[in-house]
C-alpha cells in the first residue's frame, strides 16, 4: 500500500470528493481551487507530503492516523500495519458504525469491506 493510496481510500470510505475535503480545510473559495491541486498530488503515488502538519489537517476532516501515514512513507515494506485495500483501515484507524469498530477477516479486508462486497455480489 502506498500513502498515497492509504490517503485516497480513507477520503472516499468518509465518502468526500477532494472538493468536500477542500472546502473544509479552507473556509475561503478562492483558495480551494489550490488545496484540491494540493489535495490530488498527495493522492498520487510517488508523491509524499514533506510536513507532518498536512495530514494532521486531514485527520479534522476524515479518520486516518498520521503514525499509519509515516510508516508507508518511511518503513519497508516488512514492517508495514496491515491495512484494508477496500477502505483503508488498520487496527490503529478502524471503521466505526456506532460503538462497533471492524476487524479484519481476510489478510487484506476488514469485515466491514468484505461484508459490503457479499452484499454487492448477492443482489
Amino acid at each position: 500500500m502506498t500513502p498515497a493510496n492509504y490517503l485516497r481510500l480513507r477520503r472516499k470510505a468518509s465518502g468526500l470528493t477532494l472538493e468536500q475535503v477542500a472546502k473544509r480545510l479552507m473556509p475561503r473559495a478562492g483558495f480551494r481551487p489550490m488545496v484540491v491541486a494540493f489535495l490530488r498530488v498527495l493522492e498520487t503515488d510517488g508523491c509524499t507530503a514533506k510536513h507532518r502538519d498536512h495530514i494532521d489537517r486531514l485527520t479534522s476532516v476524515f479518520p486516518l492516523d498520521t503514525d499509519v501515514y509515516y510508516q508507508l512513507v518511511n518503513d519497508p515494506a516488512d514492517k508495514m500495519p496491515r491495512i484494508c485495500s477496500g477502505c483503508g483501515c488498520s487496527a490503529y484507524d478502524p471503521c466505526k458504525n456506532g460503538d462497533e469498530v471492524c476487524g479484519f477477516v481476510a489478510p487484506d479486508a476488514c469485515n466491514r469491506c468484505l461484508g459490503e462486497t457479499a452484499e454487492r455480489e448477492a443482489a
